[in-house]
């Protein structure tokens, strides 16, 4: 099998790796055979079964790649090395694992490591934006490519305007530019459309094959910014597949962009595996929950960690927050307090349990 394998890894939930793998997926398709990570298989179990669904005719592989411990990038690698490898961003997700952010930087940076040198056709995908990403081009000795905002980017963005959710942009690549306008909802997404753009430019594909297969790509794995209309006009964004502090901000921020002058209504469960940082981190959503405005709030559980979030947004006004101890009794409470034609977002991490909860709601049918 001589497939280009092209490793994505990043820790930034419904705005990572994930999504971008989606999104990387859909591209190379108009580009050639392609087989990637289905959902999120990107453990030591999940890859090699991805791999083993490759056949001779597959021309590029697709892979997640997860980790919760140093190390755990660079077995992956050595299990099917990548030709290029992309890294989106360094996060705090798992910081409670790994301790700090730079020590989550040198388990992503493992990935960087991995690639085989330039005349050897090795790529490393860094996201110019983020420092921590950036400097991974010292690790390696295959051609660097970046992607970001900012004019030092090989790959960049201008233009950017979000409407409904959705963001459209002006791709510069390194010769020519394209117009692209993502089907997939948050502005976080052109990050993610960037480092697909910097990959798939770096296999070949010309600048307007890949500003139209960006605009044509949807959304893939559920639970992810996932729209979900109910027919009573009510519009659900199921986000809990899993949260951090960096995708609770976007699917906040989302949420307030799809709304417009919709009532917003935040179903919000716990952050997990953030150690020490843990009640600050929701403080800080509770804080955004009342700077964007969003006219509802409701927590589910009753850690110190939901509570400090309630308490830092309860200043906000004229902001609703009603409680919900667990997602037993949460149905029961939404039923008597949203209307038809309220956006509701649903997120947590997966653990808590409401990543089910958005269909279920979805599926209410009122007496």
């Amino acid at each position: 099998m001589g497939a280009d394998r092209v490793a994505v890894r990043s820790s930034a939930g419904s705005a990572g790796k994930t999504s971008t793998k989606d999104l990387l997926a859909q591209v190379l398709a108009h580009h050639g055979d392609s087989v990637a990570t289905p959902g999120s298989f990107n453990t030591e179990i999940g890859l090699p079964l991805t791999v083993m669904r490759a056949a001779e005719s597959t021309r590029y592989l697709v892979l997640e790649m997860g980790a919760r411990h140093l190390g755990d990038i660079a077995y992956l690698a050595s299990l099917t090395a990548p030709q290029i490898g992309v890294v989106l961003n360094v996060g705090s997700a798992h910081v409670g694992e790994f301790g700090s952010r730079e020590a989550i930087a040198t388990a992503k940076g493992e990935l960087v490591d991995s690639l085989p040198p330039a005349d050897q056709g090795g790529v490393a995908v860094l996201n110019a934006d983020d420092e921590l990403v950036a400097a991974m081009a010292t690790r390696t000795t295959a051609t660097v490519v970046t992607y970001g905002t900012g004019e030092s980017a090989d790959i960049r963005a201008t233009g950017i305007q979000v409407t409904a959710g959705r963001a459209s942009f002006t791709l510069h690549p390194l010769h020519g530019t394209a117009p692209v306008a993502l089907r997939l909802l948050g502005a976080h997404q052109v990050h993610n459309a960037l480092a697909v753009a910097a990959a798939v430019h770096a296999l070949g594909m010309d600048t307007g094959r890949i500003a139209q297969a960006l605009s044509a790509a949807e959304p893939v794995s559920a639970g992810r910014l996932q729209i979900l209309e109910r027919a009573d006009g009510m519009t659900i964004i199921n986000d809990a597949f899993n949260a951090n502090p960096e995708s609770m901000r976007a699917g906040l921020e989302t949420l307030t962009s799809v709304a417009g002058d919709r009532r917003t209504v935040a179903v919000l469960g716990e952050m997990k595996e953030l150690g020490d940082t843990a009640k600050a981190a929701h403080a800080d959503v509770g804080r955004l929950v009342g700077e964007l405005g969003i006219d509802v709030l409701v927590t589910v559980g009753t850690t110190d960690e939901m509570t400090a979030l309630a308490d830092a947004a309860r200043p906000a006004s004229p902001l609703r927050i009603e409680s919900a101890d667990d997602p037993d009794v949460l149905l029961p409470l939404l039923n008597r307090l949203l209307n038809s034609g309220d956006v509701v977002l649903v997120k947590a991490s997966k653990s808590v349990g409401l990543e089910k909860f958005a269909n279920i709601l979805h599926a209410e049918v009122r007496a």
